[in-house]
């Protein structure tokens, strides 16, 4: 097991939770713990009783039972937390609680039953080879769309964010604002470093002239083939959470 699950009583039902501290501690956030929970509540809006739960726990101490705070985090929340961090670690720790939240969805089966009932397994296998058959028609079908990213992926040119929204179906403000909300670009719209040497971004600079004919010159934005890729599928992702 990568980070321990455990079953919490949230939103009046009990949920598979991660404790934040694991979470905190697997993905090796460099930030002290209190600090980066509250951040990143506040940063996202995580809603207690919904997203997380609240509690204390006593720690005992030489100098006596010292009260911290434990906060339990619904697989989506941790899923989340997780894509932010925009490293191995984050992404190993996404797939695995998006693995969990599967398994949790799968119903129980009652093997004695099944195995002795002859029409009750015969049923169960002809459903899970219908399954399979769906699932090899939709690699099939998404083969084309997967070619064409790895194609889009490798291209050199770049397109503007006012570009790259219509190819999504979204608006600029919405997409400007996404990305800002990611902190793939800083307040002035422009990448962040680290996103330019990831291939996300270019910047370039551009030249115009005003009324009275004096040239001024501005950085632009640019989305490359590679950073088109990765954004659809983060964008797609959050959409769908």
């Amino acid at each position: 097991m990568l980070i321990a699950i455990t079953p919490t009583e949230l939103r009046g039902t009990s949920v598979p939770t991660v404790n934040a501290r694991d979470l905190h501690a697997f993905l090796g956030i460099r930030k002290d713990f209190s600090t980066w929970i509250k951040d990143r509540i506040t940063q996202y809006g995580f809603i207690q009783n919904q997203d997380y739960l609240l509690t204390e726990m006593g720690v005992k101490l030489p100098s006596g039972t010292k009260y911290r705070k434990e906060y339990h985090l619904a697989l989506g929340m941790a899923k989340e937390l997780s894509m932010v961090e925009r490293n191995e670690k984050g992404k190993q720790a996404r797939q695995y609680f998006i693995e969990c939240e599967r398994r949790t969805h799968l119903p129980a089966i009652d093997l004695h039953s099944l195995l002795s009932d002859p029409k009750q397994l015969r049923t169960a296998l002809l459903t899970y080879t219908e399954e399979v058959g769906v699932l090899r028609s939709q690699v099939e079908e998404l083969k084309p769309k997967a070619d064409f990213y790895d194609h889009v992926g490798k291209a050199i040119n770049a397109q503007t964010v006012q570009e790259v929204a219509k190819v999504m179906g979204t608006g600029p403000k919405r997409l400007f604002s996404w990305l800002r909300e990611r902190r793939l670009l800083m307040k002035n719209n422009l990448p962040y470093q680290e996103q330019i040497e990831a291939g996300r971004f270019r910047v370039i600079e551009r030249q115009y002239e005003d009324p009275r004919g004096e040239n001024h010159i501005y950085a632009r934005t640019l989305i490359t083939g590679k950073g088109l890729t990765w954004i659809q599928k983060q964008f797609a992702q959050g959409a769908t959470a």
